[in-house]
């Protein structure tokens, strides 16, 4: 594989304008992604060239989770008896990715047209082909297709194999974790019997009594209430410190309320097959009860933990900042006591 300083300057150009291209788009409707990588060509007999591989570049835009838009250009030198010397491609595709997986493979289908321009002529190019994509990570993934080439103008028929790296950004802010609710406390200004002001006419009643007509206190029935929810990265289960703090306080309320259980349910994104997201889910779920049985002292009867893999999402999965959501493990904690009141 040969690099000309000519093949170089083309790159650099097509760089710039496909990232000036992309600075006026609206990035909050979806995701950019930047895709370097290599293609190979065998190319028609009739060209009389040798098969070659070249630096490519795409830049794509995520209408959806399964469909994206992308221009791609590609440069190389090229060898063999026919009269061209290089070529240098760009066309513009539309890739469709399925929703069901081939292991941790997602496989697609891509389609578009552009323009091939030999050194010697040029010519209107289709192109049609599958491939699969493997996510790395949120913003990473590894991507290869099998694509033919039709040459229109001569109708040359090439074949290729691209491999690129795609890296995604942009999109919505992701918003910030919801915090716990606070239990319900008692008012402050009660006396020693659990009476405002000393107005209690019958004192030998429960301090966890107000007080009715009579000046005698009467049960009151209040809820407390704590919520839970943390967060994960993409593919992990490991509990980031910025929720400790959250776990402590859910630790906290159950040492208040000790007739109280913590419910803790696991959740993940839909990118994945269902059997790995419900293992996940399970994984993650697991980590926050340990955390609260090891760091913070909690029984292990009066935590249970369930996954559910991705199938209750609270945000749509079309997003990364939906998907972010997704990927959680949130409990509602509530128990209901008595206490007093003035009425």
């Amino acid at each position: 594989m040969k690099m000309t300083c000519k093949t170089a300057v083309r790159l650099m150009l097509a760089t710039g304008a496909l990232t000036l291209g992309a600075g006026a788009a609206v990035a909050d409707e979806g995701q950019f992604y930047i895709a370097p990588g290599l293609q190979w060509l065998d190319f028609d007999a009739d060209r009389m060239l040798d098969n070659e591989t070249g630096f490519t570049l795409g830049l794509g835009y995520d209408f959806t989770n399964r469909l994206s838009g992308e221009i791609n250009v590609f440069d190389m030198d090229l060898d063999g008896t026919g009269p061209d010397e290089d070529l240098f491609q760009y066309r513009f595709d539309l890739l469709y990715s399925f929703e069901r997986q081939l292991g941790t493979f997602t496989p697609f289908i891509v389609g578009g047209a552009g323009h091939n321009d030999f050194s010697q002529n040029e010519e209107t190019v289709w192109d049609a082909g599958v491939g699969v994509n493997y996510q790395i990570n949120e913003n990473l993934a590894l991507r290869t297709a099998f694509r033919k080439f039709w040459g229109m103008d001569e109708h040359m028929h090439d074949y290729g194999v691209d491999m690129a790296l795609v890296y995604s950004f942009g999109g919505p802010a992701r918003p910030a974790a919801p915090v716990a609710a606070a239990p319900v406390a008692a008012p402050a200004d009660a006396d020693r019997d659990g009476v405002l002001d000393g107005s209690d006419a019958c004192p030998d009643t429960p301090s966890t009594h107000r007080v009715d007509s009579r000046g005698c206190s009467i049960p009151v029935q209040e809820v407390a209430r704590i919520t839970l929810n943390v967060q994960f990265d993409f593919d992990q289960s490991i509990v980031k410190a910025e929720y400790n703090d959250e776990i402590q306080e859910v630790a906290d309320f159950l040492r208040e309320h000790p007739d109280t259980v913590a419910a803790l349910e696991g959740h993940t994104d839909s990118m994945g097959t269902d059997e790995y997201n419900q293992s996940l889910s399970q994984r993650r779920v697991d980590a926050v009860r340990q955390a609260l049985i090891d760091q913070f002292g909690i029984a292990a009867n009066r935590v249970r933990a369930q996954g559910f893999g991705e199938a209750r999402p609270v945000a749509s999965n079309d997003t990364a900042d939906g998907r972010a959501q997704n990927r959680r493990v949130e409990s509602v904690i509530t128990t209901t006591f008595e206490r007093f009141e003035q009425r």
